[in-house]
């Protein structure tokens, strides 16, 4: 088993002219286009704006409004393809990534559900779209298919021996330890798969050193070089990257300076007291919303001169194509917040306030600003730049962040969270008393340290210097 690691490289300011002088096209591979407002779209899409090569965007037809015209669109900015797939194999290959690969790679064997048909739904969708991938690169050389995220990991093998194709791939959610993949029936392939990509990216160095030592495991045929980071095997090489996404800073602190009439009447909205916990996630078993209740709960229990002083405002997202799996775990949530509101419950005071909002950039940088503490403690996560737009927003320099060690995030972020174990109740309980009682100062050392951290990796330097890497590779 690999235990070390070089150091990832340091993301360096790419110019886009100069980048675009060596990379004509670009074809980016997601699951949802353009058109969604989360995830990998919410973060490509501005970025792409300012690359000056070509740059077509291929997703799966969606929304019941893309379905209805899935053909090519164009924006002021690039072509956006989407794919025309019966339907059994769309919502095949959505199933096979919600109940089994999504529990399986956040390290959840025992969740994870393996349905053969949704297996053949999910190989035959990735092919189809590396075939359309090919279709749009003709007449340009070199291009670079940028592929995102599990739901397309059976996609580079379909495009690598093409001509002028270089498939680089970034995977977004978490890598587990290999012992927590021994038992699934495809893992071996999938790595192969994931292999037939030039470049690989992870968010953080754990991530990277588990796939690594996840190749050595099921592929031990495979030459690993782990000072080069790079995997040989069937006479193909691939780079591995760690390159943790960055977020679009300026435009996370102009939205803090746009919402502050509103952060200035979220208290008397929500009739909420002097200090302020917040939680954002979505509702799913990932996230660490059902184990941050119990923390709030140890807090509440250890410390009761602070009870009618505060609110802890879950403000819990919808999560798109629920699993059975994530209504059962909203169930248990909002039995939770329940149970602790009825049990500290004083006069017309309930320490925990429970909202079920979708909310916009502007909406969400007011509660940013409104918070005293943020609380993050997923189980496990790929990122979660919940927590790095938090640091954003903060241009008073206030604040404290708590996050867990489970987050991906956490690591860039130490020097100023609180870090805690998602599953220590007690040490999130004491983590909110210390955030409470935090002076000025200590909080304005501590944001500052994440903002200069969240500063410098900037979005457009994050893509670009996954981009200059991936032309190195051709």
């Amino acid at each position: 088993m690999l235990t070390s690691i070089v150091s990832p490289p340091l993301l360096t300011h790419v110019n886009a002219s100069e980048l675009s002088q060596s990379l004509p096209q670009v074809t980016v591979i997601s699951f949802r286009g353009p058109q969604d407002t989360g995830g990998v779209s919410k973060g490509l899409k501005p970025l792409i704006k300012q690359l000056n090569s070509k740059v077509n965007w291929l997703a799966p037809a969606l929304a019941e409004s893309v379905k209805a015209d899935a053909s090519q669109k164009r924006t002021d900015d690039f072509a956006v393809r989407y794919g025309q797939f019966p339907l059994p194999v769309i919502e095949g290959h959505e199933s096979f990534c919600r109940d089994y690969l999504w529990p399986l790679f956040h390290g959840m064997p025992e969740l994870a559900v393996f349905e053969a048909s949704d297996w053949k739904a999910y190989k035959q969708l990735n092919k189809a779209m590396g075939n359309d991938a090919i279709a749009l690169s003709k007449g340009s050389f070199p291009t670079i298919a940028w592929i995102h995220d599990y739901h397309f990991a059976f996609l580079a093998p379909s495009i690598a021996s093409e001509a002028g194709m270089v498939p680089c791939q970034f995977w977004h959610v978490s890598w587990p330890a290999p012992d927590k993949l021994i038992g699934s029936p495809i893992i071996a392939d999938l790595i192969l798969a994931l292999l037939s990509n030039k470049l690989l990216g992870f968010h953080t160095t754990e991530y990277a050193l588990n796939f690594l030592n996840s190749v050595q495991e099921f592929l031990p045929s495979a030459q690993v070089d782990l000072m080069k980071m790079e995997v040989r095997i069937n006479g193909q090489t691939t780079s591995v990257v760690v390159m943790p996404l960055g977020l679009d800073f300026a435009h996370w602190q102009h939205m803090a300076n746009a919402s502050r009439p509103k952060a200035a009447v979220i208290p008397k909205k929500y009739s909420l007291a002097s200090q302020v916990i917040l939680g954002i996630d979505r509702l799913d078993y990932a996230k660490g919303v059902f184990e941050k209740l119990y923390g709030i709960e140890a807090f509440l229990q250890t410390q009761p001169h602070w009870h009618r002083r505060f609110h802890f405002v879950q403000i819990a997202q919808s999560v798109q194509n629920e699993s059975k799996a994530n209504r059962e775990y909203a169930e248990m949530v909002k039995a939770k917040v329940d149970q602790v509101n009825n049990s500290f419950r004083a006069d017309d005071w309930e320490p925990i306030l429970l909202l079920d909002e979708s909310l916009g950039h502007e909406e969400l940088a007011a509660w940013y600003m409104a918070a005293d503490v943020l609380l993050v403690t997923p189980v496990r996560d790929g990122l979660n730049l919940i927590a790095k737009e938090y640091v954003a927003c903060r241009i008073d320099e206030q604040g404290v962040l708590i996050v867990s060690k489970q987050a991906g995030s956490s690591a860039e972020l130490a020097s100023g969270a609180l870090v805690v174990d998602a599953h220590d109740a007690n040490q999130i309980g004491r983590s909110i008393a210390h955030a409470l009682t935090m002076n000025v100062e200590e909080k304005r050392r501590r944001m500052l340290s994440m903002r200069h951290v969240v500063g410098w990796n900037q979005l457009h330097d994050w893509a670009m210097a996954f981009l200059k890497q991936a032309v190195s590779c051709k």
